[in-house]
């Protein structure tokens, strides 16, 4: 398979690729199993790809299981993970048709359970009570004292297994307690709950998530801050106009403000107006011809329950945060890389900055620029180092030194890099954020 690692478009062959090895420093991978994986895999070639995965995962969940009968422990936990990586990354872009969609999702997460036990302290392994379902998730303690702990929404298509390696290990080294769950609509919380699909409303899920931290010893319910990835960036600035307990919140990935508007933003004239059943039929012409864009569309069909391309255009409509800036009272951070500046398009743009022109709290933003490689990818898959610096620097002075956001004005040149209108020359010169 040959990487062209110029380029950091979301769902390619690359971008997916960076995605598994990058968790490397976390035991989540090993590079020469990556490598050996890219060696194999065929240019474009699908089914290569989850067949190769899923192969390396098998052997690593040999090695586990042999490491247990010599009780290494540490040799197993090491496999067990990669294990757990491994098939996460196979089942990825499989369509919800496909039986090993559902065998590697189980897979990834039981192995993982596995190696959670193997820490110390241990991964704990929780099920949250929501509406009659139980969403699935892992704390992570930073000790037995009453401390800060970050709260992770996953995005739109991560695990709970992979975020673990993307800030649960980072949050517990800085001194915080770190709680990642799935909630309606993401893998394992659907897999486990028939039913659970994706819903905007997620202060909802998340009120029950809160509901039961704040019962926890080890928890400081007075500093607790939130988290979301690409989808869940909105996810979570929504969750922050409702949910008062939450002080802190931190987006990943931008702000996307109304997801419909962002695929019509993006989508062909033809498409706009057609009707479902001339919508359909293009639709599914161009997903055929578009890898990535099959795969998204695979995911999120089974996420909200949808056989059809149109409605899964329908369902994403109350994915939409306009008119709530002004409730959110907490302090704010948002990350963005300039790859999603350059695959952003000027009207999601446009909202993204009204949104933050309407925001009466404190607004702080770091841009990656190319030149810090892939943490300028989205949501700085690749490379989540410098991220996990910005986002634990920002918070210890936000929630836990309690200093407020520094004095700096943004000067947004990296966006206008990309993004030349009027309209948005005027309120980039209105926007007062501060730059961390």
């Amino acid at each position: 398979m040959k990487l062209d690692f110029s380029k950091m478009d979301i769902g390619t062959f690359q971008f997916n690729f960076v995605r598994t090895l990058m968790v490397v420093p976390t035991g989540g991978a090993e590079v020469s199993e990556c490598l050996k994986a890219a060696a194999t895999i065929k240019d474009n070639d699908e089914e290569g790809w989850v067949q190769e995965w899923a192969n390396i995962a098998e052997k690593a969940a040999r090695v586990a299981g042999q490491a247990m009968q010599k009780d290494q422990t540490i040799t197993a936990r090491r496999a067990y993970m990669r294990a757990s990586n491994y098939y996460r990354s196979a089942m990825f872009s499989l369509p919800p048709t496909d039986a090993r969609l559902d065998q590697y999702l189980k897979l990834s997460r039981d192995i993982f359970h596995k190696a959670a036990k193997l820490f110390s302290p241990p991964i704990e392994v929780v099920d949250i009570p929501f509406e009659g379902a139980h969403l699935p998730g892992y704390f992570l303690s930073a000790g037995p004292s009453k401390l800060p702990t970050l709260l992770v929404i996953n995005g739109g298509d991560s695990t709970n297994e992979e975020m673990v390696h993307w800030i649960g290990f980072a949050a517990v080294e800085r001194g915080w307690n770190c709680l990642i769950f799935e909630g309606p609509g993401q893998w394992s919380a659907l897999q486990l709950n028939p039913g659970l699909y994706l819903r905007a409303d997620y202060e909802v899920p998340v009120k029950a998530v809160v509901d039961y931290l704040i019962q926890r010893n080890e928890v400081d319910p007075d500093r607790i801050a939130l988290i979301g990835y690409s989808l869940s960036s909105q996810l979570a600035a929504r969750v922050v106009a409702f949910e008062k307990r939450i002080i802190a919140c931190i987006c990943v990935g931008g702000i996307v403000v109304d997801v419909n508007e962002a695929w019509e933003a993006v989508m062909p004239a033809i498409l706009r107006n057609a009707l479902p059943g001339l919508f359909d039929r293009v639709f599914a012409s161009l997903e055929k011809a578009t890898p990535p864009l099959r795969g998204f569309v695979n995911h999120f069909k089974w996420s909200f329950g949808v056989t059809r391309p149109h409605e899964l255009l329908e369902a994403w409509r109350p994915f939409n945060i306009k008119g709530l800036a002004s409730k959110i009272q907490c302090p704010l951070l948002v990350l963005i890389g300039e790859g999603e500046y350059e695959q952003t398009d000027v009207k999601t743009t446009l909202s993204t900055l009204r949104f933050i022109h309407e925001l009466t709290c404190p607004v702080a933003i770091h841009e990656f620029a190319y030149t810090d490689g892939w943490a300028a990818s989205h949501c700085s898959v690749g490379d989540e180092g410098p991220a996990q610096a910005v986002i634990f620097d920002w918070l210890d002075r936000t929630v836990i030194k309690k200093e407020g956001s520094l004095n700096t004005d943004h000067n947004w040149n990296l966006l206008r890099k990309y993004k030349h209108n009027n309209e948005i020359e005027k309120l980039l010169q209105s926007v007062r954020v501060s730059v961390v």
